[in-house]
């Protein structure tokens, strides 16, 4: 299957300010959804220095390509509750009925945990407690992917208890289904899960969908859930991340049954999208060893020699990370986060998708 969507050319369409601290080192991976003529992006931003924290960016486009920003983070963390130490990653945000739920990820710098808000307008948000309350990683199936030696190794067992809570990357389909709301959520493996209200959610046992090792695949060593699903007359179209054993995050597509979400009807063996500019293959990319701990302690000129170094011994991980897919007149637009340092957008018609699903 080839790379359906096309790039815009003002990628990237959102990079750091440095005039505003929270968001001056990084901003990525956003959620998006369009409303009243407009896209609403929500997005994660890294500042500098020891205080390093993501908090979640809000800005506004007529178009999709240019847009105004606001000066102050609409979602961060709260200093008195430890679960938010490392701050609130990778929004998601979708319309049902009347409500917007946006889910992220609260980081304590160990676990990230599954958090839901809601707002009737997309400025006010209240925030709840954790999305998931009984989910046990390694025993529902969870298995953790480290890199050693540039080669990925499985962890069946988690560092610590606290690890086995771990819960994030919620894409909660934009509509009920048999009067319950679903969502598709986590990273390594993903889980299905069911919730009555879309604030507190029971996973499904699992995992829902897995990596298909011991093939050239795309996916063939972790996969981890994209944006909310797109509701079509042939059934739920979902984007998902697939990684593979060179670090490359491409993007590909699964056809879910309408009635039944754990029903899967088509999963492509190619991906749709994937790493390819400049800007998509290297960066300050989280998942190298040590980066984090450099941008922690300003050591700027260490930090790019890693990131060299990385580069040369073929580390680099390629990120194209899109947790956004809004239909706009039959046109899919992406958000994707780009090296994990800026935001980008592509386009592609539903109908080529759709066409490419029946080929």
């Amino acid at each position: 299957m080839k790379d359906l969507f096309t790039r815009s050319l003002l990628n990237p369409v959102l990079s750091p300010d440095p005039k505003h601290d929270w968001e001056a080192l990084k901003v990525y991976n956003p959620g998006a959804v369009y409303h009243n003529g407009r896209y609403h992006l929500f997005y994660r931003a890294v500042g500098h220095g020891q205080n390093w924290h993501s908090a979640i960016g809000y800005a506004t486009s007529e178009d999709g390509e240019h847009f105004t920003r606001f000066s102050e983070p609409i979602l961060d963390r709260d200093p008195a509750n430890p679960l938010e130490h490392r701050g609130l990653e990778d929004p998601r945000v979708v319309k049902i009925d009347d409500t917007f739920f946006m889910t992220y990820a609260a980081y304590d710098g160990v676990v990230p945990r599954l958090h839901v808000a809601t707002s009737g307008n997309l400025r006010d948000w209240h925030r709840y407690p954790p999305a998931f309350t009984d989910f046990q990683f390694t025993k529902m199936g969870g298995v953790f992917v480290k890199w050693k030696n540039g080669e990925p190794v499985e962890i069946t067992e988690p560092k610590s208890p606290e690890c086995d809570e771990r819960t994030k990357a919620g894409a909660i389909f934009p509509a009920r289904i048999g009067g319950m709301y679903w969502m598709l959520f986590n990273e390594f493996r993903i889980w299905l899960a069911n919730s009555r209200d879309g604030i507190r959610w029971h996973a499904i046992p699992g995992p829902f969908l897995s990596p298909r090792k011991n093939t050239d695949l795309f996916d063939n060593v972790f996969v981890e859930a994209g944006p909310p699903p797109i509701k079509t007359e042939k059934g739920w179209l979902v984007f998902y991340h697939g990684i593979n054993d060179a670090i490359q995050y491409h993007l590909g597509l699964l056809l879910l049954d309408l009635e039944n979400p754990a029903k899967i009807l088509f999963r492509s063996r190619e991906p749709i999208f994937g790493p390819r500019e400049s800007y998509e293959l290297s960066g300050i990319v989280d998942i190298v060893p040590g980066a984090m701990k450099l941008v922690e302690e300003n050591k700027d000129e260490e930090l790019k020699k890693l990131l060299r170094e990385a580069e040369q011994k073929g580390f680099m991980p390629q990120v194209t990370f899109t947790p956004a897919a809004v239909v706009v007149d039959g046109i899919v637009r992406i958000f994707y986060g780009a090296s994990d340092q800026f935001i980008c957008t592509a386009a592609a018609s539903l109908q080529d998708i759709m066409t490419a699903i029946v080929d």
